[in-house]
């Protein structure tokens, strides 16, 4: 699917515009599955040992696709419920329901972005050498 694929004006400078976003800084204290909790459970991310680096990192970019279409989702269905019931709400909530948004639905969509980009660089890496 072609939204999925990293655009041209995702990467500036050799980084990605998340970089610039702050997303290294985001990243290490999401609630549920930041790197701080990762690593209070020592869990890793990828088993990247030689054996099964590439159909590891295949996995991790289908989940990043999948992530990304959990956040959209419930994207939608707050602005479905901002838009059926913008007149019963106050500026305060209007904004703590965009607050939240930002917090817990476009953030981590530009975190599975980043991640995918930095997937799909290392797979290239490989698929060179081979």
């Amino acid at each position: 699917m072609e939204y999925f694929k990293p655009k041209y004006f995702e990467t500036y400078n050799q980084k990605t515009i998340y970089e610039y976003l702050g997303i290294k800084h985001f990243k290490k204290y999401l609630i549920t599955d930041g790197d701080l909790v990762r690593k209070w459970r020592n869990v890793k991310q990828i088993n990247l040992n030689r054996n099964s680096r590439i159909l590891e990192l295949q996995n991790a970019e289908r989940e990043t696709k999948k992530y990304e279409i959990i956040h959209l989702i419930f994207i939608f269905i707050s602005v479905l419920i901002v838009v059926f019931k913008y007149n019963q709400l106050s500026f305060i909530q209007w904004t703590l329901i965009i607050a939240i948004n930002l917090y817990a639905n476009v953030y981590p969509i530009f975190l599975q972005r980043y991640n995918r980009i930095r997937i799909l660089r290392v797979l290239e890496k490989i698929r060179k050498k081979l």
